[in-house]
């Protein structure tokens, strides 16, 4: 009996001493959130209103505790238009597992206590006016799996320290003005699945480490001033999507060994200053729905591999120097919305097998070497809005089922060799702004039904042979903005002018002019 009341008295005794050592605890946790409200010099909205002695701290507009200790576990205050600066005192808060202050006016430095919160999750700060550094502090947050702090105007360095953040599942430092490099041992981070840092001032090379970084899924390192090879580690990234590199000043050749990022969707590495020729091993990436490489110095052929590629939907390669001739194969890839081979070196005729791209909204071929025909079958490409083929050497005539491309905007065939009438049915085409067929060697007259277009605003039809009056129905073009004159013409498009024709239209005029025609 004695026993047990020893007991008893025992548990009794280690209750209360829990209870007098939690409550104290209790009361830094509230100063700590009464100290983050006093920080708040504007609320709008009324988010921190019930933050008040009158309510459990627990039940406050934004926060969670722990059910068992009321400890505070978590605040969230998405998008309440708060402003002030963030209090260091929420270091205190020992338990806190998420602060999330998404798309607020927060301004000022993050906190360096913030790295007390040993317990932390995830720290969200996204699209605030933070300035300042990132705390190297944060590194002590072994536990954060998530950390978003873009959106907002950070500046100096990313801290070697958060490469200790092991946990990471997402980081991201988005729109800021971050300098310096990109950590070494940014490969510490085995658990990371997305990187993304695009809009900053980043510079260096992509650390080797990056290959060690086995369950990233997105990397987006875009428009930032990186410089140096893609390290051909990246070969080991199996589990990378979205592979976004653009917008830099990366050099060297493209790396074979992005062919075994097989899991690839994206892969966009355009306005760089790459070399040399594209990976035929880039064909192994089946799933592959975007490859943009355009705007480096790539000089290969394009490679037949990249036909098997059957998921795409934009391929970007023009402004390169690429060579040879665009392979009848091209036809294959029938998921294609949109294909740019423009300004390369490019010969030969455009395949046939183009029109099977039934899907395609913009294709542009223009400043190449193309010869040939039109394919009389352009009127397939039903989906069509942009036709770019300017400045090549394309002879015969305006295929007339072009009126078929009812969606059609812009049409720019000057510059070529083209024959012929501009083809009736150009009416049926509403949503035409801009017809551009100057330079040419075409002939006849204006037809008609070209003054149905309502919506031009620019038509170029100066250098051809071109015969007849401007009929008073021109002033059905309401929005017609620019038509160009031969004088205009040379001023202009200041390019090479070899395949035009030796006569213009000599009743063209400026615009105004043609108002004062009508009147």
């Amino acid at each position: 009996m004695s026993k047990c009341v020893s007991l008893i008295i025992v548990i009794v005794c280690s209750v209360l001493l829990t209870v007098l050592h939690a409550e104290p605890s209790l009361e830094v946790e509230v100063e700590a959130l009464q100290a983050f409200k006093r920080s708040v010099t504007h609320d709008p909205l009324g988010a921190l209103a019930d933050w008040t002695v009158a309510n459990h701290h627990c039940n406050w507009s934004g926060i969670a505790c722990d059910p068992s200790s009321s400890r505070v576990i978590s605040i969230s205050l998405l998008d309440k238009q708060l402003k002030g600066e963030i209090s260091p005192f929420l270091g205190n808060l020992s338990s806190l597992l998420v602060l999330d202050l998404t798309l607020n006016s927060f301004s000022g430095h993050i906190p360096p206590q913030l790295g007390l919160c040993s317990q932390l999750t995830q720290l969200i700060l996204y699209y605030n006016s933070l300035s300042g550094p990132i705390p190297p502090e944060i590194g002590n947050l072994r536990n954060l799996q998530m950390l978003d702090l873009g959106d907002n105007s950070l500046n100096g360095s990313i801290p070697d320290s958060i490469c200790n953040c092991t946990s990471l599942l997402a980081l991201g430092i988005i729109y800021n003005n971050l300098t310096g490099t990109i950590p070494k041992d940014i490969g510490n981070l085995v658990n990371l699945q997305m990187l993304v840092a695009y809009r900053n001032n980043l510079k260096g090379p992509i650390p080797v480490s990056i290959g060690m970084l086995g369950a990233l899924q997105s990397l987006d390192l875009s428009e930032n001033r990186l410089s140096g090879v893609i390290p051909p580690e990246i070969g080991n990234l199996s589990s990378l999507e979205y592979l976004q590199l653009f917008n830099n000043s990366l050099t060297g050749e493209i790396p074979s060994q992005l062919g075994r990022c097989r899991s690839l969707l994206a892969l966009e590495l355009y306005t760089n200053k790459f070399i040399g020729a594209i990976p035929h091993e880039l064909g192994n990436l089946v799933q592959l729905q975007t490859l943009r490489l355009y705007g480096n110095k790539l000089n290969s052929t394009i490679p037949p591999s990249l036909f098997q590629l059957k998921s795409l939907t934009h391929l970007g390669l023009s402004e390169n120097e690429l060579i040879g001739t665009v392979s009848d194969e091209v036809g294959s890839l029938t998921s294609l919305q949109v294909l740019t081979l423009h300004s390369n070196k490019l010969k030969g005729e455009i395949p046939s097998s183009i029109t099977n791209l039934t899907n395609l909204t913009y294709l542009s071929m223009s400043y190449n070497s193309l010869t040939g025909r039109l394919p009389q079958n352009l009127g397939l490409l039903y989906n069509l809005k942009n036709l770019s083929l300017e400045v090549n050497h394309l002879e015969g005539s305006i295929p007339p089922s072009i009126a078929n491309c009812t969606h059609l905007m812009y049409i720019s065939l000057g510059f070529n060799r083209i024959t012929g009438k501009i083809p009736s049915g150009l009416g049926q085409l509403p949503n035409l702004t801009r017809l551009s067929v100057g330079a040419n060697r075409m002939s006849g007259e204006i037809p008609d039904d070209l003054f149905n277009c309502s919506n031009l605003r620019l038509l170029s039809i100066a250098e051809n042979n071109f015969t007849g009056l401007i009929k008073p129905d021109i002033g059905k073009l309401y929005n017609l903005q620019e038509m160009v004159s031969r004088a205009e013409f040379h001023q202009k498009y200041q390019k090479p002018l070899s395949f035009r024709g030796s006569h213009c239209m000599t009743t063209l005029w400026k615009v105004p002019y043609l108002r004062d025609y009508l009147n």
